[in-house]
């Protein structure tokens, strides 16, 4: 790996990392508190101070790459990646940070010399030193990056937890601004599949940034970014859906063609192959599949469980207090009528499905139509391993069925739905509108559902095709559930969308007991 440069050849002087250490903790604190990417906003942070600094300097430029550890007023500690660099002159001010020696430093992410830097570590490796700690750009093995650092590098426009940077059309590195020491499952997965399968489905992983801290004589490894193929001229697949979804509602037909429920099956047909891949590494003890067991059905059915007295509780006080739209009201009141027939149906299901639910596999945790790419050979490409971001890592990498993620995307399928028919105006207004709405998500859910069962059974699912329907309920259950409690805490006017959600599963047949009274 090549040794940075001791001096800059830009002309700037190096960042002093002392001095970054130094950073008040109240300027710390109210910098964070406004960053897009701090993901703990709800709990209030209440002290802030730089971990380590490590200097940051080559042919490009100079910089130094800091680790914040936030301390939240309900004891929490979390840690934040903030690389900085000096601030131009018109920086705004709520974007600057400023050392007690006046200079002024600014997030580098939004610095081309420090983008470049990156790139050409990424493209030959390299390593930095600090107090403690080292930080090293790694490229994997045997990946196609030749001239990525003479490639333009531009900040990515979506605002969100992470910050991306784009060289050329190439590659995105995605970096982590919340760390958490270990393996970090999006970089795991990526690795897994683009050296361990033939699945193509998902963008090259092509290097990594890694911090490697001094502990008791063994390296501590915390993941601070990935580089992976960029997939050329790639659409959200969340907008794809909503752009059919509107061209869909808007058609004068009676009963239009609805040409996206053929590209949703294909979406099945590649998220049973991810699982399938997925399901592949008997090898690779953190890959291993485990068998479920009836005692695993239990504890999915109490997590469910829980998630519905939550959800019920919070309903019950919107209602109270009329916090809902009117025309949402009957709806919420029938579902807090039949809130113990729900619980009931839990345990029901949790019986149907048996005592052979499949095994538990790595999958992706978070699945949803944000989560994929429509590339512009039309190929659809699945992103973002990182699962539910409230969850602990270990949670995140552990095995579990992989019909959550199927049931994730159904729910995202009535997102898109009910996304679009609000836009014309269809929802609780125009009858007409609002059926066209559901016949459209049924079809997508009618598709995706066949795409994923065309090959047939497999291990990681349970034997009975009965019972995968039922399993996939449950998990279905537990998204809109969950769903129900975000709206109500966040988004009043929106908690329409899962209350239909409940009110369909309420309305669909309960399946058959086992055993049991």
């Amino acid at each position: 790996m090549s040794a940075p440069p001791s001096g800059d050849a830009a002309g700037r002087r190096p960042l002093d990392a002392a001095a970054v250490r130094a950073l008040p903790g109240d300027q710390l604190a109210a910098y964070v508190a406004g960053r897009r990417w701090f993901g703990s906003k709800a709990s209030g942070v209440s002290r802030v101070a730089v971990h380590d600094a490590v200097p940051v300097a080559g042919a490009d430029g100079a910089f130094v790459v800091a680790r914040l550890t936030v301390e939240l007023a309900d004891g929490r500690a979390e840690r934040y990646q903030l690389p900085l660099a000096p601030a131009p002159a018109d920086a705004p001010a709520a974007d600057v940070l400023v050392q007690a020696d006046g200079t002024r430093l600014v997030d580098a992410t939004t610095d081309p010399a420090f983008r470049r830097l990156l790139a050409r570590g990424l493209e030959r490796g390299a390593a930095y030193g600090g107090e403690g700690v080292r930080l090293e750009l790694r490229p994997l093995e045997g990946a196609s990056v030749a001239g990525l650092g003479d490639l333009a590098a531009r900040l990515g426009s979506a605002e969100q937890s992470n910050t991306s940077l784009l060289f050329g059309d190439r590659a995105i590195l995605k970096l982590y601004r919340k760390l958490e020491a270990g393996e970090h499952p999006d970089v795991e997965i990526a690795r897994f599949l683009t050296t361990r399968t033939t699945f193509r489905h998902t963008p090259a992983l092509l290097g990594t940034v890694l911090f490697e801290d001094a502990a008791d004589g063994e390296g501590v490894v915390t993941v601070g970014g990935m580089l992976q193929a960029l997939v050329p001229g790639a659409r959200d697949a969340w907008e794809v859906a909503l752009d059919a979804a509107r061209a869909y509602l808007a058609a004068r037909a009676d009963d239009p063609p609805n040409p996206f429920a053929a590209e949703m099956r294909e979406l099945g047909r590649v998220t049973r192959a991810l699982h399938e891949a997925l399901a592949s590494g008997r090898d690779d003890p953190a890959f291993v599949p485990r068998m479920a067991t009836a005692d695993d059905v239990l504890t999915w059915a109490r997590r469910v469980r829980g998630m519905v007295h939550t959800s019920t509780e919070l309903l019950a006080r919107a209602v109270a207090d009329r916090r809902l739209r009117p025309a949402d009201a009957p709806i919420a009141e029938a579902i807090l009528r039949r809130r113990p027939e729900l619980l009931a149906d839990l345990d029901v299901l949790a019986d149907a499905v048996g005592a052979h639910p499949g095994e538990r596999i790595r999958h992706h945790g978070d699945f949803h139509l944000g989560q994929v790419l429509k590339g512009s050979d039309g190929r659809y490409m699945i992103i973002d391993f990182e699962g539910e971001p409230a969850r602990l890592l270990a949670e995140r990498r552990a095995v579990g069925s992989a019909l959550r993620d199927v049931a994730g995307m159904l729910r995202s399928f009535a997102y898109a739905a009910a996304t679009a028919a609000t836009e014309r105006g269809g929802v609780g207004t125009n009858p007409a509108m609002e059926l066209r709405s559901s016949r459209w998500e049924r079809a997508l859910r009618d598709a995706f559902l066949g795409g994923y069962r065309e090959r047939g059974p497999a291990a990681f699912l349970p034997a009975d095709p009965e019972a995968t329907t039922h399993l996939v309920t449950l998990f279905e259950m537990e998204k809109v559930f969950y769903e129900l409690a975000y709206e109500l805490n966040n988004r009043p006017d929106w908690a329409w969308i899962p209350l239909r959600g409940i009110g369909r599963l309420l309305g669909a047949p309960a399946p058959p007991r086992r055993s049991g009274p």
